[in-house]
């Protein structure tokens, strides 16, 4: 008997130890019902569920489920969904997010009721989470990204396309660990561009785009970061004669299987244990009402399934099993790391792009920012020289390629289909749009047709990913640079000339305490998607004077400390640790 049934057993028994019978009446927020994957997750929760309900004569737990669907219309529905849930008062709620920020206000809700909010799949920005559990998604891609080095001779430089989807958690961790485990094998590649697709009405518009943009022959590699778009693309590219073609994906759905048989395209689905992650969801919560404690996070692995391992990989209902897998940036984290030994009075410089809380533009007092401070603390910990070079964003990379510096922060977005660099160390934080405004502006932001009439004042403040909302669509759209950016929209708000401001969810909320702007809210968007920050080393010395050991141990000691805390506080931010685990 395996560990986690054995954990289940006892708990039945503890439980039938209950005296008092009582029924626990439970929300259930599921995204889709077209995404296979989440259909086998739905059917492993219910599943746990009616085992521990037929086994109890006395507690029982009642599942009132809701469906949000797909596309703009599912994630508008998901967020009354959760509305109508935390107004029902029940004993938990569990949420498949379909956006990992629309529903953060709701969580909030639900938080603020002290009603228990199990989450899987993807996780919800700034809101209070009793459980988070996921597959281990950053393994999957990187499963993926080095057996498709594998495939190819080394000096071959790899044309890759990818189908991303950037609104939720999972997906963008295995976007990266697909490239970050290209460039841990030094493979050469280039992105000859890509696409956004998660479920197959969204795949086959996205595949027809590909065709439209690329001959037969012209790219080597796609890599989908789902079966639930990735199987129709599959499909749509080989009826058009795109054969040659290899393609990586994550999921497991049995048709994905198939194509890894016939040699139709696939060559490795890094595949999810979608039933165990919804058991272990269930198991989770059911152990939460018994004890009043859970493990915060958990991580369910994958399975890379190939031509090699079909025989071994058990399915999507399976229990995950010893597999082979590959070696994986935290296994090689694990290895005995020291500090480098430096020249005496040598310096390590670390290139950064001034933006207030990020790195604010040096003073009389010299350089203040959240980012400095840590930088700063972790130095000084260690005696060393650290040296901030201030840095246009664009100049950033020129740099680093050029060793002028050792090191660049940078939003992954602009690193992540870049070959020659090594993303080394913590993540230093997040990044995404946000939006403010005053009390009483109903917002729902689920997308730019969100905005259609609302006044907006927006712009590229910091490490957000570009909004493109042209004033030829949106009429009542002002786009502002300069100086003194923050404050200027601010004051357009509170004139009431525009209904609400875009831009660095982290930029508004520092303004906000700059300015006490107690009466305005913000609320974080996913309509530029959201970045980590990340330490970003060369390829030829990329862990130069052990910087990027010391930044992860002093995280590791100060997110306990509360020092990192502090440093936030006074910047009116709070701690990414969702983004660092």
């Amino acid at each position: 008997m395996n560990t986690l049934a054995l954990s289940f057993f006892t708990f039945l028994f503890l439980a039938s130890a209950v005296s008092q019978a009582r029924t626990y009446n439970v929300a259930v927020l599921y995204w889709s019902m077209k995404i296979p994957g989440q259909v086998a997750m739905r059917e492993g929760f219910e599943e746990e569920i009616n085992a521990y309900n037929k086994a109890n004569e006395e507690n029982k737990i009642k599942l009132t489920p809701y469906v949000a669907g797909e596309g703009r219309e599912g994630l508008l529905r998901q967020i009354e969904q959760l509305d109508q849930a935390v107004k029902s008062a029940p004993d938990a709620i569990v949420l498949q997010p379909a956006d990992i920020t629309i529903l953060s206000r709701g969580v909030q809700d639900a938080n603020r009721k002290n009603i228990p909010v199990f989450v899987y799949d993807q996780y919800v920005v700034n809101a209070k989470m009793t459980s988070y559990i996921s597959s281990d998604n950053y393994q999957a891609g990187w499963d993926n990204g080095l057996y498709i080095d594998s495939q190819f001779p080394p000096e071959k430089v790899l044309r890759i396309v990818p189908f991303e989807y950037f609104r939720v958690s999972a997906t963008v961790e295995r976007m990266d660990g697909f490239f970050d485990a290209l460039r841990s094998r030094n493979r050469k590649f280039t992105v000859l561009g890509h696409f956004e697709a998660v479920e197959p009405v969204g795949g086959l518009k996205a595949a027809q785009e590909y065709l439209k943009k690329f001959k037969r022959g012209s790219v080597d590699v796609i890599f989908t970061n789902n079966d639930g778009g990735g199987l129709i693309i599959v499909k749509t590219l080989w009826d058009e004669g795109h054969k040659k073609l290899v393609h990586a994906t994550v999921d497991g759905d049995p048709a994905s299987i198939e194509n890894i048989k016939n040699k139709k395209m696939t060559v490795i689905d890094s595949a999810q244990f979608c039933g165990e992650l919804g058991r272990e969801t269930a198991r989770t919560m059911m152990h939460f009402f018994q004890s009043g404690k859970v493990e915060p996070v958990k991580f369910i692995p994958t399975f890379p399934v190939t031509s090699e391992s079909l025989k071994d990989y058990p399915g999507w209902m399976g229990r995950p099993t010893e597999k082979v897998r590959f070696q994986s940036l935290r296994d090689l984290l694990i290895k005995e790391a020291k500090v480098g030994k430096l020249k005496r009075g040598a310096i390590i410089k670390v290139g950064l792009t001034p933006s207030c809380p990020y790195l604010c533009e040096m003073g009389p007092a010299g350089w203040s920012g959240y980012l400095y401070d840590i930088l700063e603390s972790a130095a000084k910990e260690n005696n060393l020289k650290v040296e901030i070079v201030s840095l246009p964003s664009e100049k950033l990379l020129p740099a680093l390629q050029s060793q002028q510096v050792h090191f660049v922060i940078s939003p992954i977005s602009k690193v992540r289909y870049t070959p020659d660099l090594r993303i080394v160390g913590p993540k230093l934080g997040m990044s995404l749009a946000g939006a403010l405004f005053t009390p009483g502006v109903k917002l729902q932001l689920v997308d730019s047709d969100s905005l259609a009439d609302k006044r907006i004042v927006f712009a590229q403040l910091a490490h957000e990913k570009p909004m493109h909302l042209p004033p030829s669509d949106f009429n009542r759209s002002l786009k502002i640079s300069g100086g003194e950016i923050g404050d200027r929209m601010t004051k357009l708000i509170a004139e009431r000339r525009v209904d609400l401001a875009l831009g660095d969810y982290n930029v508004l909320r520092y303004n906000m305490l700059r300015r006490q702007l107690l009466s305005f809210e913000i609320q974080p968007t996913s309509l530029a998607g959201y970045n980590a920050l990340v330490l970003v080393g060369h390829p030829k010395d990329p862990e130069h004077g052990g910087l990027p050991l010391i930044l992860n141990q002093w995280f590791e000691t100060h997110r306990a400390s509360g020092k990192l805390e502090k440093i936030l506080n006074k910047y009116n931010l709070k701690d990414w640790n969702i983004f660092a685990l």
